[in-house]
């Protein structure tokens, strides 16, 4: 498994505090954001990239990566709700940026289809999303997000809908318990293990709907012991990526603070016995 880091986890420092930070504490992978053109962030950082960027401009940021000692293992290239025909355009271009980062994996939304006609769309869209990654030699690996991929039984269901060899699951150890109420964070791994080509390591108080993902550790409700053991024995080589998101109202975290959270999270993984490379193959 590879261990790599979501610069979100450096809030409004982004990717920048990100690429020169994160070899400090041994993580040399990074899942890189391609970011909606216009669009501000949540977490009010300033992009690397969008999908406005010219492949120009992707070579540029792969090598400021490369030189700081790190590669890109991963693109994250959440564009939206995946009915919407606009968004599939959008996720189009950003899979070519993505092909021209060298990666096999992007992290993107499966959708939310409120009807029977758009949940027939969805259907149809992440086909043609499947397509599109297929001939880029890219897998396409859907957030646990609300709709489509919110746990387990909606995943499979999707996945089995689709039935797409290039559309897979970004497992969210932290997102499992926030979209799902009362939710067996370890069922819902077992039950979905065998589409997971990417995971999102993350901690939680395990509270429905609570924006509560401090340091690995300092959550409570995740069992990073029991979640390793799950992946190992399911032969589990995809990125591990680091995900913390803070938690809901604090003050503005310092550089120093979001490092401190990094460097403690990397510290549990290893006291939870992880055995993870610190770059990508």
């Amino acid at each position: 498994m590879q261990l790599a880091c979501f610069p979100n986890s450096y809030g409004r420092f982004g990717p920048e505090a990100a690429i020169e930070h994160l070899p400090l504490i041994g993580v040399h992978c990074l899942e890189l954001p391609i970011k909606n053109s216009g669009v501000p962030s949540f977490f009010k950082e300033t992009p690397l990239l969008t999908d406005a960027s010219t492949l120009e401009e992707v070579d540029a940021v792969v090598q400021k990566i490369n030189d700081a000692g790190m590669q890109v293992c991963s693109c994250n290239i959440s564009s939206g709700n995946v009915v919407d025909p606009a968004v599939v355009e959008r996720t189009l271009k950003k899979l070519a940026l993505a092909e021209r980062a060298g990666v096999s994996l992007v992290v993107a939304g499966g959708g939310e289809a409120k009807t029977m006609e758009e949940q027939q769309r969805l259907v149809q869209n992440l086909r043609r999303i499947g397509d599109a990654a297929a001939e880029r030699g890219i897998t396409y690996c859907c957030e646990t997000h609300p709709g489509a991929f919110q746990d387990a039984a909606a995943m499979l269901a999707t996945l089995n809908a689709v039935n797409h060899p290039a559309i897979r699951v970004n497992f969210d150890t932290g997102n499992i318990f926030f979209y799902n109420a009362n939710a067996n964070l370890l069922d819902e791994l077992e039950l979905i293990m065998d589409w997971v080509a990417h995971v999102h390591i993350k901690d939680t108080n395990g509270r429905f709907k609570d924006w509560h993902f401090p340091a690995l550790g300092e959550g409570g409700a995740v069992d990073f012991v029991a979640v390793r053991e799950k992946l190992e024995e399911a032969g589990y080589e995809g990125p591990i990526s680091l995900e913390v998101e803070g938690i809901e109202g604090e003050p503005e975290p310092s550089l120093e603070e979001y490092q401190r959270r990094m460097q403690a999270s990397v510290d549990h993984l290893k006291s939870c016995g992880w055995n993870l490379d610190d770059c990508c193959v």
